[in-house]
């Protein structure tokens, strides 16, 4: 029944009156009759959503997500020849999942400290049978090995991976660790994209021997507080930055591509 009816809303969602709708309402429709969880397709790959997040309604209620900066990222991979992609806040898997159906040769390092968030990245690897090309880690990535907390709101009866960031004052335990001491790779070709709000810099100098010992492709969105300090941190490992963009909502927060040794 829910899948028939998800089919039928597919449809009705390309009718003139359906597009005037705002999310909002859809929202409330799907709630309203328990419609929250479902498999959902996505260029060829299948992923499970709960709507009650921001990061999968997002997903679907606008058919796309973050296009332009998968785009440059999977061009970049194959430019460069990457073999290793690591995905630092991987939420849901959606960067890994469409990265490992578009580049058959690809390992990659999935990086997701919220729980709900990282329950369905697993179950999201599972239903692409990418289990052993995708290495998953349920854990933040930092500057030392210890614990902390993420703060995440409540929303919808449901703790939202979207901007969850770490916070002594958050309500999520979680564990961090050194990232040099998980990936051991040297003189090879890969890529890295972080989506930390706001802890890139400590994820950074967690990954030093990854970024000084490879030819590195580097997707980071930076909080503007840390542009200064984030930016001269890669400058002094030699980071060549390609271009910057602001291409969320998020008018203030900018995502940057780097590239370290390829030239």
């Amino acid at each position: 029944m829910k899948t028939l009816f998800l089919k039928i809303f597919y449809i009705l969602r390309r009718l003139p009156i359906v597009k005037r709708l705002s999310n909002s309402l859809l929202r409330r429709i799907l709630f309203k009759i328990k419609k929250d969880k479902f498999y959902y397709n996505f260029k060829d790959v299948k992923f499970f959503l709960n709507i009650r997040d921001s990061i999968d309604r997002e997903l679907f209620m606008n058919g796309y997500y973050e296009e332009k900066q998968l785009n440059i990222l999977s061009k970049s991979i194959k430019k460069y020849s990457i073999n290793s992609f690591i995905d630092i806040g991987s939420n849901i898997g959606i960067y890994s999942i469409l990265m490992a159906k578009k580049h058959s040769n690809l390992t990659i390092h999935a990086f997701e400290p919220h729980k709900d968030a990282f329950k369905r990245l697993k179950e999201n690897i599972n239903l692409n049978n990418f289990n052993n090309r995708i290495l998953l880690y349920d854990y933040a990535l930092s500057n030392k090995n210890g614990e902390s907390f993420l703060e995440a709101k409540n929303r919808f009866g449901l703790s939202q991976s979207g901007g969850a960031k770490i916070s002594d004052k958050g309500n999520i335990k979680i564990k961090y660790r050194i990232g040099d001491d998980l990936i051991k790779i040297k003189n090879e070709h890969i890529a890295i994209k972080i989506d930390t709000e706001g802890h890139e810099l400590f994820v950074l100098k967690g990954i030093k021997n990854l970024l000084d010992n490879n030819k590195v492709f580097l997707q980071i969105e930076i909080f503007p507080q840390n542009t200064m300090v984030v930016t001269q941190f890669l400058k002094n490992l030699d980071f060549q930055l390609i271009s910057k963009s602001q291409f969320t909502h998020q008018k203030n927060i900018l995502d940057y591509f780097f590239e370290k040794n390829f030239s």
